[in-house]
């Protein structure tokens, strides 16, 4: 089942320090039929931006060594306004969501696949129909 009727396969940047998470994340979007880059680092993530890499959602944790989920987000949007940002983290939601703008949405931890799943459609929707977080 694709995740969405606009993206045929959707091309997602994956950000997560933790090899376990970031793997069954990527393994989890691959059944789906994504197109999944994955780095350890905000840092990593932001250079491939910079070096002109295009994706259609960016996932990310927040809690990251270096700079933080929520900085790499924020600095993405400046790179490309209109890419939807997933941010994920076990801290509580209202520590995370205050943080967040237009454009990006929460994904609070723990979260099954289907939840991780259901929180990228959405992203995809919101986009489709011009709404943000």
């Amino acid at each position: 089942m694709l995740l969405s009727k606009r993206h045929v396969a959707p091309r997602v940047l994956l950000i997560e320090d933790s090899e376990e998470t970031r793997e069954l994340s990527r393994i989890t979007l691959e059944s789906q039929a994504c197109d999944v880059v994955a780095v350890s680092s905000a840092e990593a993530a932001l250079g491939l931006l910079q070096a002109g890499e295009r994706f259609d959602l960016v996932f990310t944790d927040v809690c990251l060594g270096g700079l933080s989920g929520i900085e790499a987000a924020h600095q993405i949007k400046q790179y490309q306004p209109g890419l939807p940002v997933l941010v994920t983290s076990g801290l509580e939601p209202a520590q995370v969501t205050g943080q967040l703008r237009p454009g990006m949405h929460f994904l609070p931890k723990p979260y099954s696949m289907s939840d991780l799943l259901d929180a990228i459609r959405s992203c995809f929707g919101a986009v489709e129909t011009g709404q943000a977080a």
